[in-house]
């Protein structure tokens, strides 16, 4: 469920840049509300070779791969020998490979790892394949419908409602949800103060972490986007060829065309906004966040820390000296043994759209993952230890009735056994009575 949410959701922002802005902002598009002049030309890299384009290993690219490096020229010559080999031998690998996913083989050290990833690489192809074949058979099955469609007799010329005729009502298409969603972006940077991430945290994260980064910067992108209130969306301190930024391109490949309702900046937020109206959200300072300000600007580190948590956030605000704050989770909730307090960033702006829009921490909060919360936890744990005493007293009982029936005439080893004990236990009452 959450996978195809995430999918739809990408697509669709995906298609926004696809649609024209609304007649209504393109003048203001001349001159953007949004931060756009604060990035420079470094963004759009100019390389000749498209990372999504099936290349070969010529001596260009394998220099460009490697950049001369005779460890690196080793290690992507048996990557290939071993993905021919594979292709020979009619194992489960992809037909061609990327510029992409020939840097991704370079950084795997093993046989075995390269393996696995040349098998997900071949069924996302057949996923592809098989989704296209259902199109073209769709397609053709709609043809033949058609063609029988005008064979009937339509002397009757009655009203035929369906996909492709007449209808009462009018179809509300994507592209003018598209427009109605990035014209309330529009009107809030023109009137709200934004909602800043914080780009700077690549080297603090490992490489599953920073896709992971990616991936909840997209999920906060689409709730943001698709809220009634929405906040201005600012990225500051941003490396257009980080690994962060490189995951978030993949994912919405219009992130960066000039109509994206997005500001995106290299320049620290230190550069454009007042120091006083500074506000930075970390779960590692004392102070505890009240109530939200609409006057200040709230500043979320873009950091994803699935082992310890470190307080990164915390020793920047204090060297930027910078006010910090926490939201309240241990006044409203109460949190499992061993549970971080580190919230994803897709719960923090839907945390502070909620406060925004009401003002209510209860309703806030909600957005906090359920697995976190101790009642939650407790009444698991209690289930797990229960369910497999339940399930052994049954299957006790079960046994026991079979056996009634099945074998409720037929003499039992225990019975013998327990007329000698018993015979035992007599003598040696007698012999004490003697």
């Amino acid at each position: 469920m959450f996978l195809s949410r995430f999918i739809k959701s990408v697509y669709r922002l995906q298609q926004t840049s696809r649609q024209a802005v609304p007649f209504t902002f393109r003048l203001a598009l001349r001159q953007p509300v949004f931060c756009h002049k604060y990035c420079s030309e470094e963004k759009l890299p100019n390389t000749e070779l498209k990372s999504n384009h099936h290349v070969a290993l010529t001596e260009d690219v394998i220099k460009t791969l490697t950049g001369g490096d005779p460890d690196l020229i080793k290690r992507l010559k048996l990557a290939e020998f071993e993905y021919e080999v594979s292709k020979q031998e009619g194992a489960r690998t992809p037909s061609e490979l990327t510029l992409q996913h020939w840097k991704e083989l370079l950084t795997l050290s093993s046989t075995s790892k390269r393996k696995k990833y040349l098998v997900f690489l071949f069924k996302i192809e057949m996923t592809k394949l098989n989704r296209k074949n259902k199109k073209d058979e769709q397609k053709v099955k709609r043809e033949a419908e058609k063609e029988v469609e005008k064979l009937k007799d339509n002397s009757d010329e009655h009203i035929d409602y369906g996909l492709g005729k007449n209808t009462i009502c009018l179809k509300i298409y994507e592209s003018k949800v598209d427009h109605f969603h990035n014209t309330k972006m529009l009107r809030a940077s023109m009137f709200d103060l934004p909602v800043v991430y914080d780009l700077s945290y690549d080297q603090d994260m490992t490489p599953q972490e920073q896709k992971n980064a990616a991936k909840q910067l997209v999920l906060s992108l689409v709730a943001n986007r698709e809220h009634d209130h929405p906040f201005p969306l600012q990225f500051c301190n941003v490396n257009f060829n980080g690994p962060v930024m490189k995951h978030l391109v993949k994912l919405v490949p219009s992130l960066y065309n000039s109509d994206f309702p997005i500001n995106i900046s290299p320049k620290s937020y230190l550069d454009i906004f007042p120091r006083d109206k500074l506000i930075y959200l970390t779960p590692h300072c004392q102070n505890e966040m009240t109530r939200f300000d609409p006057d200040s600007v709230y500043i979320v580190g873009c950091l994803v820390d699935k082992g310890e948590s470190k307080a990164h956030s915390l020793a920047k605000a204090k060297r930027e000296n910078i006010q910090m704050a926490k939201l309240p989770l241990d006044r409203y909730l109460s949190f499992g043994g061993g549970s971080g307090k580190s919230l994803t960033l897709n719960a923090m702006i839907n945390i502070l759209l909620e406060l925004k829009t009401h003002g209510d921490w209860t309703k806030a909060l909600q957005f906090v993952p359920r697995r976190k919360i101790r009642e939650l936890l407790q009444l698991t744990e209690v289930s797990r230890m229960k369910y497999p005493k339940k399930s052994m007293e049954s299957r006790k009982q079960v046994i026991g009735d079979l056996d009634e029936l099945l074998f409720s005439d037929v003499p039992r080893r225990t019975d013998v056994r327990g007329s000698k004990s018993h015979l035992s236990d007599r003598r040696k009452t007698s012999l004490y009575d003697d």
